[in-house]
């Protein structure tokens, strides 16, 4: 049941975010909060807290540098409540890379990131520009959302093929 309630969230977030660059708060917040009541439900509330705030905080720095908006991280904090640390960190790690890999395979992301290092390497006289940049110019503006549900297919699915 866990796994049919985030592939479902996931693909709704993923959506949202491929048409519109935006994770919304109807979809990450009342997931958060259902998966919160259920963990509790079933005793695993333990795990649910470890995966929301593990999520949380591997979010923190790429939230500040703006290389994820905050839906993302609301979002990767829903999946925490539903599953636990171990989960959310392989998803978060499995995530990153397909993003990496994404970039490196997209040139046209080359430059906006070239870009960004620079204003971040220039320090506290770039603040304005470095948290303030357009949805245009910013480094990472691809749905993150996107990359979190294939992660999640590729956790899901190679579990399985693991056990066959």
């Amino acid at each position: 049941m866990m796994s049919a309630v985030v592939v479902t969230v996931l693909v709704v977030a993923a959506w949202c975010d491929w048409r519109q660059r935006k994770v919304p708060n109807w979809v990450t917040f009342p997931v958060l909060f259902v998966g919160l009541c259920f963990q509790w439900y079933v005793d695993s509330m333990a795990a649910a807290l470890t995966g929301v705030g593990g999520a949380f905080l591997l979010t923190v720095g790429p939230v500040a540098l703006k290389g994820m908006g905050m839906g993302d991280q609301k979002l990767l904090m829903a999946v925490g409540a539903w599953s636990s640390w171990n989960e959310v960190y392989s998803l978060f790690l499995h995530s990153i890379w397909l993003c990496l890999l994404f970039i490196l395979l997209n040139p046209r992301s080359w430059l906006r990131l070239r870009t960004n290092m620079r204003v971040l390497l220039a320090g506290w006289t770039a603040h304005k520009q470095l948290w303030l940049p357009g949805l245009d110019r910013t480094a990472f503006s691809f749905p993150y959302a996107v990359f979190l549900l294939a992660a999640f297919m590729f956790q899901h699915f190679s579990s399985y093929v693991g056990t066959s």
